[in-house]
């Protein structure tokens, strides 16, 4: 065989080899894997709206002067939310609570506060109606409808296609966003576990008999199984601040009282999920908690499982006022026991970029606090 045809007879099979190859993988199938991409978190509202003043508060008696709402309208605040007992409206008889908020509607204060700023709303006990009630409170979906009337919510708002009247904003703002949350601590909470005779002693040397104690039950929930799925997906909502807003104190010790303490197992979830969230996103979200209740203004240091903390700056009464301040080892600053609302600055230049403060009715910052440096 020659040279020459050598080469040819070469370069033949070169080719016949080279072209089998490619039929063969041009017959063999191709793995395709299709994964459904991950919808992006998001809030029930978004607003475009700049938001760097929060202005919060609770308990407030419908007929009474609240001077301390012209206070907070000179903070000139963004939003102003209201933590609940918004109203007193305990009853048995729905007329009567609507009236409660047809008062508050012509109360001159309020109204100078409703066309100052924007108003949310969450609601407590009494507002909710009756006294320290919970999910077996038998009217409660007709006081939803009354809450959701008064407080303007849309026809087709989230809130008023499900169970309870928990919500989310976005304040999607052109430097920064915000992310408020707000929580239903009424309408799936499980009954208090009363307390069985147990002393505490109280600010002002004051001794008072605990009401209620811890829940010993695994399964005792506050939040209910449908609102803590929806929490867990609102944590993963992108935002430069997120404030959740709960009608009773979330960081402070058990004290006897209602609060979150009742439920810790319900505590150690919430700081989990947050921890979780935080570990899911390329930059966690500063977290503060807002709540009222209890009649004097506080902020408490509650201790995260990884050595830090989560603060709960508490804003209460509007018009309604305690004797004494409950045990709290976890206060950091206050009791305020006069009339006062919250404020929340938010990334103000020179400043701690989340800055806790409380008002009284005379227009004195009584507190100032950094709760995020």
């Amino acid at each position: 065989m020659s040279q020459h045809f050598r080469f040819l007879f070469t370069s033949f099979l070169a080719i016949l080899t080279m072209s089998s190859t490619l039929l063969s993988c041009r017959n063999e199938p191709k793995v395709v894997i299709l994964r459904k991409a991950k919808k992006q978190a998001s809030a029930d509202v978004v607003v475009r709206k700049e938001v760097r003043c929060i202005a919060f508060g609770s308990c407030a008696q419908a007929e009474k002067p609240m001077p301390v709402l012209d206070v907070a309208i000179q903070q000139k605040p963004d939003i102003f939310v209201w933590l609940g007992d918004n109203v007193y409206g305990d009853t048995q008889e729905i007329s009567a609570l609507q009236r409660a908020y047809e008062i508050l509607g012509e109360n001159p204060f309020f109204q100078r506060l409703n066309s100052a700023t924007r108003l949310l709303a969450t609601w407590d006990d009494h507002d909710y109606g009756w006294n320290d009630a919970g999910r077996h409170y038998p009217l409660k979906e007709a006081s939803k409808e009354v809450f959701l009337d008064f407080w303007d919510d849309p026809r087709d708002a989230p809130r008023r296609n499900r169970k309870g009247i928990y919500t989310s904003y976005l304040f999607d703002g052109g430097k920064q966003d915000v992310h408020v949350i707000l929580l239903d601590t009424r309408t799936f909470r499980d009954n208090l576990l009363r307390s069985q005779s147990i002393l505490l002693r109280g600010s002002q040397s004051f001794t008072y008999m605990a009401d209620y104690e811890p829940q010993r039950n695994a399964d005792s929930t506050l939040l209910g199984l449908d609102q803590w799925r929806w929490l867990e997906k609102q944590l993963d909502v992108q935002a430069d601040y997120r404030i959740i807003a709960s009608s009773t104190q979330f960081g402070i010790e058990w004290n006897g009282y209602e609060s979150w303490s009742n439920f810790p197992r319900e505590q150690e979830k919430m700081l989990r999920l947050i921890a979780e969230a935080e570990q899911r996103a390329f930059a966690p979200t500063p977290t503060v908690f807002i709540s009222g209740d209890v009649h004097y203004a506080e902020i408490s240091k509650f201790p995260r499982l990884d050595g830090s903390h989560v603060y709960d700056i508490t804003a209460s009464g509007i018009t309604s006022t305690w004797d004494f301040a409950t045990k709290n080892a976890n206060r950091i600053a206050g009791p305020v026991m006069e009339n006062n609302v919250g404020i929340l600055q938010l990334g103000r230049p020179g400043k701690a970029k989340i800055s806790a403060e409380i008002w009284d009715a005379s227009g004195q910052l009584r507190i100032e606090h950094p709760v995020l440096p």
